[in-house]
């Protein structure tokens, strides 16, 4: 997930006269020859070096966190997200760190945002679901994830959704994780929904179909605003060649939004970006902390230097963990800040898409 970005270094070259002296030889009459003297030529001064890259200083964000500790029952999970979100919080994520699994919730401190949550059935048919989203998406109700929605009380507004056989996943197999040989189609259904205003939100899946092929739907939102498109590009690798590929497309106005794979183990990177818009994004990796508490002092230090809290867990491509019999990714999280822009896209975290796994 990664391009390097390679640096051209300046070499001075240095060029050193040869002193060249004589004696004269054996004949008669002839001339001594006087050893001239040479002054040795000044070398240039050695090139500066390049600048070490500097993060830009950004204004702080008025945002503020808070831990909640995970309810396993529905019922006092609800209760709880709706006691913060009346103080103005907002359920973004819920890293788990070994036993420790906590929700993050964040409030804008300058806003008078409050929030109100509900849950969807379970176990809905695929209609049944449709008919649910659009319901509350009609009263304000924005998809959070495929079982939760979210209201914020000082804003108006409406939603409404439509889903379709997901091309991300292989529906027509029996393993619901087998990848596609192409995602090609996939990347054409997203632009031409988007050019109908239609936002790529994730994915769901229901009960087999009748034949015993998977049921997984593509979920797409509609705020009655703005047109987007798509692009998808190859997972980068190393860490520093993701970032070089989310700036650069951030500097194209395109914002991260997920990653999918391909039968053959290629990943690939999709990007999204508002057509009526010309924003910027900058991003930022770095170490996931080891416990909650520490990832809420760094959520708060990094919005305190103007960084928005973007994804966690971003399994890294550069560093690894090791043990005993053991091997995997080292976990970090993504920062990220966002100029020039308004609207879904452009939110201080990454609650815009939260179904859409990376």
């Amino acid at each position: 997930m990664r391009t390097n970005t390679y640096r051209a270094l300046g070499i001075a070259l240095l060029s050193t006269l040869a002193a060249c002296g004589g004696g004269g030889g054996g004949g008669g009459g002839g001339f001594p020859i006087a050893p001239i003297a040479i002054t040795p030529s000044t070398p240039p001064p050695a090139a500066n070096p390049d600048p070490v890259p500097q993060d830009p200083v950004l204004p702080a964000l008025s945002l503020d966190f808070e831990l909640l500790t995970n309810e396993f029952d529905p019922v006092k999970l609800l209760a709880a997200l709706n006691a913060e979100g009346g103080k103005g919080f907002r359920w973004v994520t819920s890293p788990n760190f070994k036993t420790d699994a906590r929700h993050v919730l964040s409030k804008d401190t300058k806003a008078t945002d409050k929030y109100i949550y509900e849950f969807l059935g379970v176990g809905l048919s695929q209609d049944d679901y449709l008919t649910q989203i659009n319901a509350s998406g009609a009263r304000g109700f924005r998809l959070l994830k495929d079982g939760a929605v979210v209201r914020n009380s000082a804003v108006s507004a409406w939603y409404s959704y439509t889903l379709e056989t997901s091309l991300r996943r292989n529906n027509s197999n029996t393993d619901p994780n087998n990848d596609p040989v192409s995602l090609d189609g996939f990347l054409a259904q997203l632009n031409a929904k988007g050019a109908q205003g239609n936002r790529y939100v994730g994915q769901v899946h229901f009960a087999p179909l009748p034949d015993g092929r998977f049921n997984i739907q593509s979920v797409y939102e509609n705020a009655g605003n703005g047109a987007f498109q798509y692009e998808m590009l190859p997972r980068a690798g190393k860490d520093a060649d993701f970032i070089a590929q989310l700036n650069a497309q951030g500097a194209r106005g395109y914002r991260f939004n997920f990653m999918a794979s391909l039968r053959n183990g290629e990943g690939k990177a999709f990007y999204v970006k508002d057509k009526a818009q010309a924003p910027k994004f900058t991003y930022w990796i770095v170490d996931r902390p080891a416990d909650a508490s520490a990832f809420l002092a760094q959520l708060k230090d990094n919005a305190s230097r103007g960084k928005a809290f973007f994804i966690d867990n971003y399994g890294s491509g550069t560093d690894s963990v090791t043990g005993p019999g053991t091997w995997e990714t080292a976990p970090k999280i993504i920062y990220s800040a966002s100029a020039q822009c308004q609207g879904v896209l452009c939110g201080d975290l990454y609650a815009f898409s939260i179904m859409s796994t990376y």
